[in-house]
């Protein structure tokens, strides 16, 4: 089986970036106020991308 791989992708540098975002934007949340904010995220509202 043969990848293709992108040029200048990382995708492990790429998934630490997202989660560090992830973080530092429900840092001080709520329970509550975290789930809307990872719901807000799978609908498409919220990207950090």
């Amino acid at each position: 089986m043969k990848t293709a791989a992108i040029e200048g992708f990382h995708t492990v540098e790429f998934f630490r970036t997202i989660k560090e975002k992830m973080a530092k934007a429900t840092e001080g949340m709520s329970l509550q106020e975290r789930r809307n904010f990872f719901q807000q995220m799978r609908e498409g509202q919220i990207s950090l991308a």
